[in-house]
């Protein structure tokens, strides 16, 4: 098969949506990351807390998180558009 059949269009159409996902969940994961970095740190040091290194910590590792639970979004969605599309 040359790969022009009626299979390879569904494959090239999984992968141009999950790639057109990523494309657009990757720069959203970025800036959930960022908000979530500020609101986390902003909060953080304006409560009782004054220390700007545990602040700091903190917000990373909700920095760390939120583009985790992005990207396994985007990934997700990619995946499901490309089966709904395909049937």
């Amino acid at each position: 098969m040359d790969g022009s059949g009626f299979a390879a269009r569904y494959v090239n159409m999984d992968e141009g949506l999950i790639r057109l996902a990523l494309m657009i969940g990757t720069p959203l994961s970025l800036a959930s990351g960022l908000t979530s970095f500020l609101i986390t740190y902003e909060g953080y040091i304006g409560g009782q807390n004054l220390d700007k290194k545990l602040a700091f910590r903190i917000a990373l590792q909700n920095v760390l998180v939120a583009l985790a639970v992005f990207a396994v979004i985007s990934i997700t969605v990619g995946f499901v558009l490309a089966r709904v599309f395909a049937q």
